[in-house]
């Protein structure tokens, strides 16, 4: 719990993206079985893991899964480090999401491509009893994160054939979304879908389209997702197809399969290197040697991307275009890469395996400036 902890209290919140007037530090909570809510740290200093501990217990999060979430800034897009100092004072107001960070795709079984992620090691390949990696409570969370996710920040493809399937799918997640409602609330599905728009199931961007789309459009629109909707009562919630949870699993599933970069992070550097064994020392010298670099670091192209997944580990690729925009963690360049002697080339928009996390031995940072080395002797 925070240091002061009489200064940490709970409230309700208009929403996740507005601006909170009041002073301190306001934790947004996706979900708790009272609904929405938000904690609020006015005084005195707290770390970013207290403030992670009282979202825990406020949402029923167990210590099991505790270790999965982590505070983020929506509008910095950064992820606070568990020992980083918030320190408000009377003129400082900051709004942070209490999310699951750390997530590995196909937990739920439901895509028969993927290996099934469980939390334990599987007996044998006819074992496929692994304990679950999430809890009801943390299930219920996730949900509450995804939706927000899928309609807030997922934007529409380029292409007209990914854009067609990208609509019907969406259209198919608001049925989804809405069926859970109807659930909760003990009502059909076209009740719900009477009182909540689609429009509010769905991502803005699609919104935004369809609203300035002609009129035979919308009807088209409109009548579609009538009959998913009619189609989904019918044949599925009416004959006690799916319940609550499972629905919840195929949304997450659906949004996985439609937004391949869920659950993941990117990081655009300005300088890649990459080592094999016996090139350098030490991994530690490099990143000390790169000083003059991140102090650089704005003014220099973006040249490579580096992915970080729970289940590919840790990838990189180099950069179709070289944009000159930041990606930062708490502020800073999360990045940083010393140039190589030897050019790391690949071609654009081709993803290669560094390691798994397994595989890492230590990570020196210094500034703006990281080095992964690996098992094998490897190093970025």
């Amino acid at each position: 719990m925070p240091k002061k902890s009489g200064s940490l209290k709970s409230g309700k919140i208009p929403g996740p993206n507005d601006v909170h007037q009041s002073q301190g530090i306001h934790v947004y909570l996706f979900w708790t079985k009272e609904g929405e809510r938000y904690l609020s740290h006015t005084s005195g200093d707290v770390t970013a893991e207290e403030l992670c501990i009282a979202g825990a217990e406020a949402v029923g999060i167990t210590p099991l899964c505790h270790v999965l979430f982590a505070l983020y800034n929506p509008k910095t897009n950064c992820w606070y480090s568990p020992n980083h100092v918030f320190s408000p004072d009377e003129k400082s107001s900051e709004v942070v999401h209490y999310c699951m960070r750390f997530y590995f795709q196909n937990w739920h079984g439901l895509n028969e491509k993927e290996p099934t992620v469980s939390r334990y090691t599987l007996k044998s390949d006819t074992d496929h009893t692994g304990s679950p990696l999430l809890d009801m409570t943390s299930l219920e969370y996730l949900f509450a994160q995804a939706k927000h996710k899928f309609v807030h920040y997922v934007e529409e493809p380029q292409s007209e054939e990914e854009n067609n399937r990208f609509k019907n799918e969406s259209l198919g997640m608001a049925v989804l979304h809405l069926s859970h409602l109807a659930m909760q609330q003990k009502c059909t599905l076209q009740e719900v879908a009477g009182k909540i728009g689609f429009q509010n199931c769905i991502p803005r961007t699609f919104a935004e389209n369809i609203s300035r789309d002609n009129f035979l459009t919308k009807i088209r629109i409109r009548r579609v997702f009538t009959e998913f909707v009619q189609t989904f009562q019918q044949h599925t919630v009416e004959k006690g197809q799916l319940g609550a949870h499972e629905i919840m699993y195929k949304y997450i599933s659906t949004l996985e399969n439609l937004v391949p970069s869920f659950g993941t992070e990117t990081f655009s550097v300005t300088h890649l290197q990459l080592r094999e064994d016996g090139e350098e020392s030490s991994s530690y010298s490099s990143v000390n040697q790169s000083d003059d670099i991140s102090k650089d670091y704005f003014r220099a192209p973006l040249t490579h991307e580096i992915m970080v997944s729970g289940i590919k580990g840790i990838q990189w690729r180099m950069l179709k275009t070289q944009k000159a925009e930041e990606n930062s963690y708490h502020r800073r360049g999360y990045v940083n890469m010393k140039t190589s002697k030897q050019s790391v080339s690949n071609p654009p928009d081709k993803w290669t395996s560094f390691c798994d996390f397994r595989e890492i031995t230590h990570i020196a940072i210094t500034e703006a400036n990281v080095c992964i080395s690996t098992q094998n002797n490897h190093s970025m």
